[in-house]
């Protein structure tokens, strides 16, 4: 099972940024409408827990267990409406970013999640970060930096614009930091219901909100052309890949180790730096190369202190007590 879930979530990550890059940056006579491709990956998202819910509990009790805990109970569900929206805008931010940065600019740069995460650790749940920790954090913001050396030197061709993919990535980031922290602290700190209940009662607010993003950004394009105006074959592989790689974190948090998720991050930044280059003819620079190779030492350098934390509590026969929170 580990070995799978370790493949799995290579694969998810490098596939899906190159994905998103290429649904992006490929010629096409019509280019699809962004924000309904967020929409529909919320409808997919929901769908699939949805079934999963509905496989936790009888035919009899399905309903049943949707009325108690989204009905019966407004306020508990109403907790979840600040990470739902918060997620419709990450969302759509990363597809900005996927329209003006390479994929493996793109897939290093998020990785300035963990650092913000980090951040808001400390703030909203009152954690600690030991001296490694902050270190690393430090050589994962100087490895993003020196990725962007790269992507700031390139010449903007074809409207793209390196430095509004940047700026994209990083407020996406901090949204998915607070957000992240945010959902986790409602998980620990509420009457036990499933992750998949949760995601359940998020769709609740995510797709109405993403539904009105569509008119609000786009209502021009929609209205003349319809709401899936430049959908192929590509853009349908992307938004499944997408709504499937966003439930993809509770089967991280539930299987793999931190080792796991660091070994595959890695992975993936190595295979979205190759694909860039056969794909979208990307070279990347010694500078490049670089700043990758001190993010991959940081995100191996900052779970280090868990992974420890992790195995004295196994050699002690108890659980330990901080829950992996920083998921790919």
């Amino acid at each position: 099972m580990k070995t799978a879930i370790l493949i799995w979530l290579t694969l998810q990550n490098s596939i899906h940024t190159l994905l998103i890059r290429y649904s992006r940056a490929r010629e096409v006579d019509a280019m699809f409408v962004s924000t309904v491709a967020v929409w529909l990956t919320e409808v997919i998202k929901c769908f699939i827990c949805l079934f999963l819910v509905a496989q936790e509990e009888t035919p009899r009790r399905f309903i049943h267990a949707l009325r108690t805990q989204i009905l019966e109970q407004p306020y508990d569900t109403l907790k979840v409406c600040i990470p739902a929206m918060i997620y419709i805008v990450q969302n759509n931010l990363f597809y900005v970013a996927a329209s003006h940065l390479d994929a493996a600019t793109f897939m290093i740069t998020s990785q300035l999640k963990i650092f913000t995460a980090a951040i808001f650790t400390v703030i909203i749940l009152r954690r600690s970060l030991n001296r490694t920790q902050w270190f690393a954090l430090a050589v994962l913001f100087v490895g993003v930096s020196l990725v962007q050396l790269q992507g700031t030197k390139a010449k903007e061709s074809s409207g793209e614009s390196p430095f509004v993919g940047f700026v994209a990535v990083v407020v996406a980031c901090c949204l998915s930091g607070f957000a992240g922290i945010y959902f986790e602290k409602i998980l620990k700190g509420s009457a036990p219901v499933s992750l998949w209940m949760r995601n359940v009662q998020m769709a609740v607010f995510s797709i109405p909100a993403s539904f009105s993003a569509i008119y609000m950004q786009d209502s021009k394009t929609v209205n003349e052309y319809g709401l899936l105006y430049g959908f192929d074959s590509i853009v349908w592989l992307t938004v499944l890949w997408y709504g499937v790689g966003g439930l993809s974190v509770a089967v991280c948090i539930k299987y793999a180790d931190n080792i796991a998720k660091n070994f595959a991050t890695s992975v993936a930044i190595i295979l979205s730096t190759i694909g860039s280059i056969f794909l979208f003819d990307f070279i990347p620079s010694f500078t490049f190369l670089l700043g990758a190779s001190l993010v991959i030492f940081s995100i191996f350098l900052y779970s280090s202190h868990q992974s420890m934390v992790a195995a004295l509590g196994r050699l002690r026969g108890e659980i330990p007590s901080t829950k992996e929170a920083f998921c790919l």
